[in-house]
C-alpha cells in the first residue's frame, strides 16, 4: 500500500506525452534478472540519442519541432552520415558508452547510490525508438552518467563533450516541459477543462530521470575545473531544487507492506518455485520507486551541503525543508529482484530502523541537553561528580550507512546556519563556547551512531564487502570538528573566485577565522594557564585528538604546566585566543591527515578513483588550517627560535620551553610525523619512476618551514588525484599559499622593535 501517492500512473509519465516512459528508465517487467544495465545500451539506444541531440540548436542549427516530418525523431527520418550534424558525430560509440556507464557504476555510484541498479534499463521498445519522450530518460541519464564515467576512464576531452551534450539534452527537455505547461494552461482556460487537473498532474511532466540527469550534470559542472561551467552549475543548483520540488520529491511517501502477503513463508508447499509472485513484484516496484525518489532528493541535499562547505554557498536545500525518512540499509536497496528482496524480509525488514531525517537530526542536536539533565539527575540521586556524563550512551540512533552520511552533512549545515545567525554581529566568548558545547556532543552522538554498526569501517575497501559509504562519512566528521573551531567561510569564497592570494591573506589576517578572537577584554592575549574552553574539546573516536590524551601524564602536564615555566620577562609565552582555537582545530586537522596516512587512504596511497571528493576537500582544509597554526606560532616565536622545520631547534631546551606550551610541542611532533611519512612515500615513487607530471621533490628544499612544506605535500597529493579536475585547482591554490607561508616565515625571524 502506498501512502501519499495521488496516482500511480502519474509517476510513470514524463513530459506530458500520453505514452511516456517510466519516471526512471526501467525494464518492462520491472527487473534486469541479474543483467547489468550496461548491456542494455545498444546501437538502437545510441541512434535515438543521436536523433535527440540533433534537435538541440547548438548541434543541429535549426531546432526541429516534434511534429515536423523532417525532424530527426519523426518516424520517417533516417539517421545517415549526411543528415547528422558534425557535433553530434562526436558521440562515442556504443561500446564506449557502455564502458563509461560501467565506470560510473563501478567508481561513482557506490559513493552516491541513488539510482536503482537492479531495475535500471536503457532498452527501448521498437515502437518507441523514434519518439523523443522515450529517449528522454535513457538519453539524458546515459549522457550524464557517461560524462562522469569518462573522467574515471581518464578520457577527459570526451568527458567534457559528453557533459555538454547532456546539458543540451536536459535543456531540450526542460524547454519541452515549459511548452507543455503553456499548452496545459491554454487548455485550462477552456470551459471543458477540469478544475483540479493541475494539482493532479504536478509530477506528470517532471519525471525523476530529469532530476537525476540534471543532478549529475550539476555535480560535474562544479568539479570539472572550468570557471564558466562552475558558474553555470551554481545557478543550476537552485533550478535543480525547484525541479525536485516539481517532481514532488520533497513530499513524504511511505510504502507499507501487505501483511497477508508479507507473512507468506518461503518454505510453504504452495510457494511457486522460482516464479515471481505478481503481488510481490508489484509491491517491490512500488517500494523501490519510493526509495529511489527519496535517495535522489537526498543526493541533491548532499550536493547542496558540500557546496556550503566547499565554497560558502547558501544552501540550496536546508535542513528544515527535509521531511522524508532516512534511506534504508543498502542490502535492501541493492536486492536484485523481488524474490531476493522478499528473502531479506521485504518491506517490513527494510523499515527496521526507519526514522525521519527531522527526528534523527533532532536527536543528535539534543544530546547536550540530555546530558545536562542526566547530570542534574545524578546530582539529585547522590551519584556525585564521579559519574562522567560523557561515558554514558549518547544516543540510541541506528541510521543506515547512507543515513549517517546524510546526517553528517546536515551537521555541517547546522554549523553554517549557527554562524549565519550571527552574521554582522559581534561574537562573544560566551556565545562561542555555547556553540561548542551544543555541537560537539552532537558530533560525538553521530560517532556513536556510526560506530553502532559493526560493518562500518574506516578502511578501504570495506573489509565486510559493503562498499565505501561508511568510510566516506569520516572526512566530513573530521572537517566538522575543524570547522567548529575555525570559520573558513570567507576564505572559501575566495577559493570560489579563484583568487589564491586573497585566500591566503584571508586565512592569515581575516577577522572571522576565529570570530570572537578580538572582541573580548581577555581575548588578545592570555597567560599559559588553561583556557576554560580547552576542556570542551571532545575527541574523535577515530583520531587521537586532545581529549583522548587526557588520561596520560604527559597530557595532564601539558594542560596545567608549572607557572615557573613562563618567566614574566618573556611576554611571547602568552598565547592569543586566536592561536588557541587554531591549535584546537589544528589538532583535529593533524589527526585527520595522520589517520588517513596510517590507514593508507590518502591520495598518495590510493587510486584516486576510490576516494570521494570530500576526501580531497578534507585534506585541503586540514592542510591549510594546520599550516596557519604553524605560521601563527612561527610569527610569535620566530625571532627567538628561527624557522620551525628548517633551523635546528631543540624544543626541550631554553628558549623553546619558555616559548612553547607542551601542546605546541606535541602538535609539532604530529606535523613532523605527517611530513616524514609523506616524504618517504614520495621518495619511493621517485625511485620507482611512477611520478608523472609533478615535480617529484616539490621544491621542498626551496620552501621554508613546516607551514610551506605541509601545503606543498598536500598539493602534490591532490595533483595525483587525476579524476576530478577541481583537485588540480586545489593543488595550485596550495602552491600559492605555500609561497605566502615561505615569505611569512622569513619575515618572522627578522627582529622588530
Amino acid at each position: 500500500m502506498v501512502s501519499g501517492l495521488n496516482n500511480t500512473q502519474n509517476l510513470n509519465q514524463a513530459l506530458n506525452f500520453n505514452n511516456a516512459g517510466p519516471e526512471t528508465p526501467s525494464s518492462l517487467n520491472g527487473g534486469n534478472h541479474g543483467v547489468s544495465p550496461v548491456s542494455t545500451i545498444t546501437d538502437t539506444t545510441r541512434s535515438a540519442i543521436v536523433g535527440a541531440l540533433s534537435q538541440c540548436a547548438p548541434f543541429g542549427g535549426r531546432r526541429y519541432s516534434f511534429a515536423t516530418p523532417s525532424s530527426p525523431l519523426s518516424p520517417g527520418f533516417q539517421n545517415t552520415a549526411n543528415s547528422v550534424p558534425d557535433h553530434v558525430k562526436n558521440l562515442p560509440s556504443t561500446q564506449d558508452l557502455q564502458r563509461y556507464v560501467g565506470a560510473y557504476l563501478r567508481y561513482f555510484h557506490p559513493h552516491l547510490p541513488f539510482l536503482h541498479i537492479p531495475t535500471l534499463n536503457f532498452e527501448m521498445p521498437p515502437s518507441a525508438t523514434n519518439r523523443s519522450n522515450s529517449v528522454g530518460g535513457s538519453g539524458c541519464l546515459i549522457l550524464s552518467m557517461s560524462a562522469i564515467g569518462a573522467l574515471y576512464e581518464m578520457d577527459h576531452v570526451q568527458s567534457r563533450e559528453l557533459f555538454e551534450m547532456a546539458k543540451k539534452m536536459i535543456q531540450l527537455y526542460l524547454e519541452e516541459r515549459r511548452k507543455a505547461d503553456v499548452r496545459k494552461a491554454d487548455l485550462r482556460r477552456t470551459p471543458a477543462s477540469e478544475p483540479n487537473s493541475h494539482s493532479q498532474e504536478s509530477s506528470v511532466h517532471t519525471p525523476v530521470w530529469l532530476v537525476q540527469a540534471m543532478l549529475l550534470n550539476v555535480v560535474y559542472g562544479h568539479n570539472c575545473g572550468d570557471k564558466t561551467a562552475s558558474d553555470i552549475a551554481s545557478t543550476h543548483c537552485a533550478a535543480l531544487v525547484s525541479l525536485a520540488q516539481a517532481a514532488d520529491l520533497l513530499r513524504p511517501i511511505r510504502v507499507e507492506s501487505n501483511e497477508t502477503h508479507d507473512t507468506h513463508m518461503r518454505d510453504d508447499a504452495n510457494w511457486p518455485g522460482m516464479r515471481t509472485d505478481p503481488e510481490e513484484q508489484a509491491e517491490w516496484i512500488q517500494w523501490k520507486t519510493m526509495e529511489e525518489r527519496k535517495r535522489t532528493l537526498y543526493v541533491v541535499f548532499i550536493l547542496s551541503s558540500l557546496l556550503v562547505a566547499a565554497y560558502n554557498h547558501t544552501p540550496a536545500l536546508t535542513n528544515s525543508e527535509i521531511l522524508l525518512d532516512l534511506p534504508c540499509d543498502e542490502e535492501f536497496f541493492s536486492a536484485e529482484s523481488s524474490t531476493a528482496f522478499a528473502a531479506k524480509g521485504g518491506i517490513r525488514a527494510a523499515n527496521h530502523n526507519r526514522m525521519t531525517f527531522h527526528e534523527a537530526l533532532g536527536e543528535l542536536l539534543r544530546t547536550n541537553e540530555k546530558q545536562q539533565k542526566q547530570k542534574a539527575f545524578n546530582a539529585q540521586q547522590g551519584f556525585g561528580p564521579g559519574v562522567n556524563i560523557h561515558d554514558m550512551p549518547t544516543s540510541d540512533l541506528s541510521p543506515s550507512t547512507f543515513g549517517c552520511l546524510i546526517l553528517i552533512n546536515a551537521l555541517h549545515n547546522y554549523i553554517w546556519e549557527t554562524r549565519q545567525r550571527h552574521h554582522n554581529k559581534v561574537w562573544t566568548n560566551e556565545e562561542t563556547e555555547k556553540m561548542h558545547r551544543h555541537i560537539e556532543p552532537a558530533l560525538k552522538a553521530w560517532q556513536a551512531a556510526w560506530a553502532s554498526n559493526p560493518n562500518h569501517s574506516l578502511e578501504r575497501p570495506n573489509p565486510f564487502g559493503l562498499g565505501p559509504l561508511s568510510a566516506d562519512a569520516i572526512p566530513l566528521l573530521d572537517l566538522a570538528y575543524v570547522r567548529l573551531f575555525v570559520n573558513l567561510a570567507r576564505s572559501k569564497e575566495k577559493f570560489w573566485q579563484r583568487d589564491w592570494d586573497a585566500m591566503a591573506e584571508e586565512l592569515s589576517r581575516g577577522s572571522e577565522i576565529v570570530q570572537h578572537a578580538e572582541h573580548s577584554p581577555a581575548s588578545n592575549t592570555e597567560s599559559n594557564g588553561t583556557d576554560p574552553s580547552d576542556n570542551s574539546v571532545s575527541s574523535s573516536v577515530f583520531a587521537e585528538s586532545p581529549a583522548t590524551q587526557s588520561s596520560s601524564p604527559e597530557f595532564s602536564s601539558a594542560k596545567f604546566p608549572p607557572p615557573t615555566q613562563a618567566p614574566p620577562q618573556l611576554t611571547n609565552r602568552s598565547t592569543s585566543r586566536r592561536e588557541k582555537h587554531l591549535r584546537k582545530a589544528a589538532f583535529y586537522a593533524a589527526d585527520s591527515l595522520a589517520m588517513s596516512d596510517k590507514l593508507g587512504v590518502t591520495f598518495a596511497d590510493f587510486s584516486s578513483r576510490e576516494l570521494p571528493l570530500q576526501s580531497a576537500m578534507c585534506a585541503f582544509d586540514c592542510a591549510q588550517v594546520l599550516a596557519e597554526w604553524v605560521a601563527t606560532l612561527q610569527d610569535r616565536i620566530g625571532r627567538y627560535l628561527g624557522i620551525l622545520g628548517q633551523d635546528e631547534v631543540d624544543l626541550s631546551q631554553v628558549p623553546a620551553i619558555m616559548l612553547l606550551e607542551e601542546e605546541d610541542v606535541k602538535l609539532l611532533g604530529k606535523v613532523q610525523e605527517v611530513l616524514a611519512s609523506a616524504e618517504m612515500k614520495m621518495n619511493l615513487e621517485v625511485v620507482q619512476g611512477s611520478i608523472v607530471g609533478v615535480d617529484a621533490r616539490m621544491q621542498m628544499d626551496d620552501h621554508t618551514g613546516y607551514a610551506a612544506k605541509i601545503l606543498r605535500v598536500t598539493a602534490y597529493m591532490l595533483d595525483k588525484a587525476a579524476v576530478w579536475p577541481v583537485t588540480h585547482l586545489m593543488a595550485r591554490c596550495l602552491e600559492t599559499h605555500a609561497t605566502h607561508m615561505r615569505a611569512r616565515a622569513e619575515k618572522s625571524i627578522i627582529a622588530c622593535e
